[in-house]
């Protein structure tokens, strides 16, 4: 039989049972096993893998190891194909315990408790991803992990039948634990958490995000027991009080990343009492809607956290510009920064925090509304600013955005502006804004009432399925495609607005560089001309956008878990 025509299993057994050359031996064979299989980890291609595994019985060996190590699921189709091999009874290689990772976040609630039942000879398995796999049970998951004691990393996020079984089951035969996400977990308690906490001493991360009944009972064991800590993520989890922060700033001095959003209960003392020492590694601190806090905690977290780089702030409302001040301390190391409704702060601190942290990348000023069009000049020095969130800054006008974009450094960085519920923007403005940043891929114009008629709003994305009429009818948001449209219409009309002045012939690709004001006049009377026919406009304003805050879907936001962040459309959030 033709060779090009067997199938993979058949060339396989025939490379295993087939003698080479002695020179192929010689050259190929003697390469010890773990030097090949690194080789094959730079390997790429897997049709390239499939032609290596041709070359001899060695290299079958490990090539087959690394193909099967990490199986890929498309669909639903290629699960089944996976169930039917590791099925049959006669193999030609112990396929189950090749398999090392599965992750079936993709496949969600196509995966059930007899799916992973058939998955239990899978005895070494060292990662497993089950994020948002809600029809499982306790059932299938006991089977599964009952021999997976090499596990290092488990994700069961959003399983809302998971219970402390599982997850006592976890630590009792996972010793080697590393990783654990049990985000949206209602079920979760401490009983299951102080298991894993007892027995797991080398947990490196941790996702307890709206576990509603984990309590201070389970982060001190937790911060005792498994002080080389990374990650820990306590966000919804509305019980902890300040008791359980003290022993994790205590123990933990090794924390890259730490999430207390929502811990409404926690004050200045989680901070001012217990970060003693230097925590250079903490990169991110998350600590939205922490209403309690106050200046005095920012005064210690830069001085005690000197290299953060992300610092969420959303709905701290006691924050002023004394607390801000203390931020720029932080320097060149803040590139992340959200003050989200932190209404008390003033054109005074964004001033020197634009002069003292240069590399700010991203920045959320939504409902502070006391800045005004200075902030914005300040703001519009940075370098390196990719998003501005500016949602409900009542008092910024137009000066405020053609002095944003007198910066040719940001024309060619800026990515996504929130501008939703500034109310005395006009279409000049805007259409210089997005005919000089080149790289804008979001808009946010929600509630601005020049862009609130159906000829603009065409260009939007569709409102989220639970928006009110009211919000529906005031939603102006645009994305992707959505910009360049609206830049060709705005672009166009004001050419066909030329041309019937000057009696011209223009071209419709032209562009407008600054308008005059008799230009801005000009644009505005064309669209309210075009609205005519399809509408007219709409002058009402109301709330049109989510608010600022917590976003769900950060909790299955690490390496543990594939990412799956949804934006808000009055700021941005996560990281």
């Amino acid at each position: 039989m033709d060779s090009g025509k067997l199938s993979l299993g058949q060339v396989v057994k025939q490379t295993l049972t087939s003698q080479p050359s002695q020179n192929t031996l010689a050259k190929a064979a003697t390469i010890p096993s773990e030097l090949i299989f690194q080789i094959f980890k730079y390997v790429t291609s897997t049709s390239d893998l499939k032609s290596c595994i041709l070359v001899c019985k060695s290299w079958c060996r490990c090539g087959v190891e690394l193909l099967w190590q990490k199986p890929v699921f498309t669909g639903n189709a290629s699960l089944i194909k996976l169930l039917v091999t590791l099925s049959r009874n006669t193999q030609t290689f112990p396929y189950a315990l090749l398999i090392r990772r599965l992750n079936f976040s993709f496949l969600g609630e196509n995966v059930s408790d007899q799916i992973l039942q058939r998955l239990s000879s899978c005895e070494r398995l060292e990662r497993l991803t089950l994020g948002g796999c809600r029809r499982l049970t306790d059932n299938g998951l006991l089977k599964l992990l009952d021999k997976a004691n090499g596990l290092v990393a488990l994700d069961v996020s959003d399983i809302e039948n998971l219970t402390d079984a599982v997850v006592e089951l976890v630590g009792e035969r996972c010793r080697r634990l590393q990783g654990l996400n049990v985000s949206l977990c209602k079920k979760v308690s401490d009983k299951g958490i102080l298991a894993v906490a007892s027995r797991c001493r080398g947990l490196r991360r941790i996702k307890l995000s709206s576990c509603e009944n984990i309590t201070d009972e389970s982060v001190v064991v937790l911060a005792k027991n498994c002080s080389h800590l990374l990650e820990l993520d306590l966000t919804n989890c509305h019980q902890i009080t300040n008791e359980a922060i003290q022993p994790v700033f205590e123990n933990c001095t090794q924390l890259r990343e730490l999430r207390l959003a929502c811990c409404t209960n926690l004050t200045d003392k989680s901070f001012t009492k217990t970060m003693s020492a230097l925590y250079e590694q903490l990169r991110i601190l998350d600590l939205t809607s922490c209403a309690l806090i106050t200046d005095q905690t920012l005064l210690k977290i830069s001085h005690s956290a000197p290299r953060l780089r992300n610092l969420v702030l959303a709905k701290c409302g006691n924050i002023t510009d004394e607390g801000v001040c203390h931020i720029t301390r932080l320097g060149k190391h803040l590139h992340y920064l959200h003050l989200g409704h932190c209404s008390r702060i003033t054109d005074y601190s964004i001033t020197q925090l634009a002069r003292n942290c240069t590399r700010l990348r991203y920045l959320d000023l939504a409902c502070c509304t006391q800045l005004t069009d200075a902030s914005v000049f300040e703001l519009s020095q940075l370098p390196k600013l990719r998003r501005i969130g500016l949602v409900k800054c009542a008092l910024i006008t137009d000066q405020a955005i053609y002095t944003l974009i007198e910066n040719r450094v940001v024309q060619h960085t800026l990515e996504r502006v929130h501008l939703s519920y500034c109310v005395n923007l006009t279409v000049p403005a805007v259409l210089e804004l997005v005919n000089s940043c080149f790289r804008l891929t979001h808009l946010s114009l929600t509630g601005v009432p020049a862009f609130l008629r159906s000829d603009v709003q065409q260009f939007c994305r569709q409102p989220p399925k639970e928006f009110t009429p009211h919000q529906r009818q005031v939603f102006c948001v645009f994305s992707g495609k959505g910009v360049k449209e609206l830049k060709q219409y705005l672009n166009m009309v004001i050419v066909q607005q030329r041309n019937r002045n000057t009696g011209g012939v223009g071209d419709t690709n032209d562009q407008v560089v600054r308008p005059s004001a008799v230009a801005g006049a000009d644009i505005e009377e064309s669209l309210a001309s075009e609205a005519e026919g399809v509408g007219g406009e709409i002058s009402e304003s109301g709330e049109g956008e989510n608010e600022n805050g917590y976003n769900q879907n950060n909790d299955r936001n690490s390496n543990l878990v594939i990412d799956g962040n949804h934006e808000g459309d009055d700021g941005f959030v996560g990281f």
